[in-house]
């Protein structure tokens, strides 16, 4: 259903449907003194990232239903025409007829909602001087107009640029920003020509304020992952919010800064909600770089990484935080932005703050105070064995909800899915260290549970308010945290020497030491068959599931291209010994952190590998739990029901169901709210690794999802945006 220039001939047509739809019975009023909240949080649309502004993944509409949906059937089906990495991540959004979503490329496409029909293609590329097209993780757009219904908008966040398009017409708004568009290298405590920042989460709209968080390096050197506001009409700079405290700043004595090192990280990747009537924004952070496994230069509890976060979003002014993790060196990101949930008991209606963590903990917030509605203990966890890491001693737990997976590893709980499989990770776990939650990584090896992709999240999860029952996906696998010692002094050190020690701090954790890879998704990089010249296209733009390394210098470049075209021997110039050097910094170690999996790439750990989880909020407890997804090759053998790793949210709708894809064997499913049951499924084309969306056109309810594969489950790439509805 793709056109090629529909522009002049289709869009005339479809403003005039746009004018019917919007007066049909039982569409929401469009008149101009809705408030824009308002307008996007309507029951009909999904006028916003998670369906609402407080990210609940909730719709009350309820045509499609638990007695009808098996006769859910596919009812167009649009291709961009690029099925390329990394994949299509956006949850569509819906306003007035129009679907809005972006690909891989990051172009900006919108689609008649009931059709699939293209109207517009916005391509990003025409407005950058990049040697190559940017690709890069998206999860879509966001739609803006003012108080009187004028100036419609789509926001479109492209690596570190925010561009301004008419809604209608797809065209680049000039008067916003510089000529179209925000640098958000900008207005950062740091040189712009340093700063690495990608914009992996479409930002939020308060009123005129537009707030963004983003993306920066885990490793050294990175970038503060503050958060700003702007003004939504003309894109000048507001406010700002640093994550890492500067002098003065509330939490500047909750770190050990030393002066070497560049601080950065700490940042919102997994987007922003926002309590309207309170006018407050609200977002949780990640760990701080550099080193997602040693933190030996950043001593101290690390406010305000690990921390949910609530600011005024006219000002950045910050309300209240509460921090789940301090000093956090095992990558436990918090990745979905916080759900703003209202539990109901007895007629009393209670606003909350839900946060999902990668360690399968869920910390349930009052939303006025950020005090914990269930209790929360303080316990003492393993101390760190490596020199210089002074890993905190205590770390928060909460007592309910219990957590939504396992917690430790032992060896009982391996995998034996076959007697092959146990003899093999039998002997890899005996190898290792293991420990309770929270034991720091060594130089032997520590096997984590859950690692660094396990438990929830970006995808985050979504909240029935009839039932107070919350539906979250959950992964459960292993990783072996290691530290090795960084031993060359890279002041006298040779291009090689250097170029190792750069890879020692950026590339182990996902390309092994030595280049050796950490399959199944990132592969070995020794005896590499490409020139330097395609090497540092990759590097300085990123390509599939690879970041961008746009933070390097060219002599860091050409440093890190000489260690990995070099296939000889281990570079020894200039040694030094660990801890020495020519000041007082503290023993540098990089991070390897491999998945523990079988000989053939599946968790290690005994299945359920993923599941679905229905949590009562009210009393915090689960209420059931479901494997999620299977590995198409395991079936095959007759392996089944083993779960799978997901990366995606669900949607829950009025009509009891549970609507999810994001698993390996690529297809969207309808679970049953009550019982847990899988009631319809559909095999999609490609990975579906985003949120659904569902939304009404003229009566109709409609689900769509984009697929387009590739991902984290590493799954062929696709091109597809599919909608489903029931036959008339």
């Amino acid at each position: 259903m793709r056109k090629t220039n529909p522009k002049s001939q289709y869009l005339p047509f479809f403003l005039c449907s746009l004018l019917f739809i919007s007066c049909s019975p039982g569409e929401p009023d469009t008149s101009p003194d809705r408030t824009y909240q308002n307008r996007l949080n309507n029951h009909t649309d999904w006028g916003i990232y998670r369906g609402h502004s407080s990210g609940i993944q909730y719709s009350e509409l309820d045509q499609i239903h638990t007695g009808n949906v098996q006769s859910l059937k596919k009812v167009w089906e649009y291709h961009h025409g690029n099925p390329v990495g990394p994949g299509m991540y956006a949850n569509p959004i819906v306003i007035d007829g129009l679907l809005y979503f972006t690909t891989p490329e990051v172009n900006a496409v919108a689609l008649d909602a009931a059709t699939g029909e293209e109207l517009w293609v916005f391509r990003p590329d025409d407005y950058r001087n990049d040697e190559r097209p940017f690709r890069g993780r998206n999860r879509g757009l966001t739609y803006w107009e003012d108080e009187k219904g004028d100036n419609k908008r789509i926001l479109n966040f492209v690596k570190d640029r925010v561009y301004a398009i008419d809604a209608l017409t797809g065209t680049l708004i000039t008067s916003f920003g510089e000529n179209g568009w925000i640098d958000l290298r900008k207005n950062l405590p740091q040189d712009p020509e340093q700063v690495d920042f990608e914009a992996t989460t479409q930002g939020m709209v308060y009123k005129d304020m537009l707030i963004i968080g983003g993306r920066t390096p885990e490793g050294a050197p990175s970038t503060p992952g503050d958060v700003r506001g702007y003004n939504a009409l003309t894109g000048e700079f507001k406010w700002i919010f640093h994550t890492i405290p500067q002098p003065g700043e509330f939490g500047y004595d909750t770190w050990e800064f030393e002066d070497d090192v560049s601080y950065g990280g700490t940042n919102p990747w997994g987007g922003l909600t926002v309590d309207e009537e309170r006018g407050w924004v609200f977002f949780a952070t990640g760990s701080p770089a550099p080193d997602f496994i040693y933190g030996g230069m950043r001593k101290g509890e690390n406010l305000f990484a690990n921390c949910v976060i609530a600011l005024d979003a006219s000002t950045g002014e910050r309300i209240w935080h509460y921090q789940t993790l301090r000093h956090d060196i095992w990558d436990y990101d918090l990745p979905p932005a916080p759900i703003l949930a209202t539990v109901t008991r007895a007629g009393a209606a209670r606003d909350i703050v839900v946060q999902l963590t990668k360690q399968g903990l869920t910390f349930v917030l009052d939303r006025e105070t950020g005090e914990p509605v269930f209790p929360v203990v303080d316990l003492p966890v393993p101390a760190s064995k490596v020199p210089g890491e002074e890993a905190w001693p205590t770390q928060p737990f909460p007592l309910k909800p219990p957590p939504l997976n396992r917690t430790t590893l032992r060896e009982a709980d391996l995998s034996n899915i076959t007697p092959e499989t146990r003899e093999y990770v039998l002997e890899i776990f005996r190898q290792h260290e293991t420990g309770p939650l929270y034991t720091p990584a060594s130089m032997a090896g520590v096997i984590t549970m859950p690692g660094h992709q396990g438990g929830a999240e970006w995808g985050g999860a979504a909240f029935d308010p009839a039932t107070n029952v919350l539906f979250v996906n959950i992964n459960e696998a292993p990783t072996i945290h290691s530290l090795v010692p960084l031993d060359i002094d890279t002041a006298s050190a040779s291009p090689l020497a250097r170029g190792k020690a750069l890879y020692n701090t950026s590339c182990t954790a996902c390309h092994g030491v030595d280049k050796k890879g950490n399959p199944p998704l990132h592969p070995p990089l020794q005896n590499l068959q490409i020139g330097g010249d395609s090497i540092k296209s990759v590097l300085r733009y990123g390509r599939g599931m690879m970041p961008a390394f746009a933070q390097f210098t060219d002599r860091q470049l050409d440093d890190l291209i000489v260690y990995l075209q070099h296939n000889g021997g281990d570079p020894k110039e200039n040694p030094a010994k660990t801890g020495t050097s020519n000041s007082s910094q503290a023993p540098r170690y990089a991070n390897v952190a491999p998945f523990f999996v079988d000989q053939d790439g599946y968790p290690a750990i005994a299945p359920p590998w993923g599941t679905l989880n229905a949590v009562d909020l009210d009393k915090g407890e689960i209420l059931w739990k479901v494997p999620l997804g299977e590995y198409p090759e395991l079936v095959a053998k007759g392996i089944r029901n083993t779960g799978a790793k997901s990366f995606g949210g669900p949607v829950v709708t009025a009509g009891n169901l549970v609507f999810i894809a994001g698993t390996p064997d690529e297809k969207i499913r309808a679970f049953d709210t009550f019982s847990g049951q899988v009631l319809w499924e559909y095999q999609l084309p490609a990975g579906g690794y985003a949120t659904p969306s569902v939304y009404q056109v003229a009566g109709k309810q409609y689900l769509v999802i984009t697929a387009g594969g590739g991902g984290k489950n590493g799954t062929p790439h696709g091109d597809s945006v599919i909608a489903f509805a029931l036959p008339d």
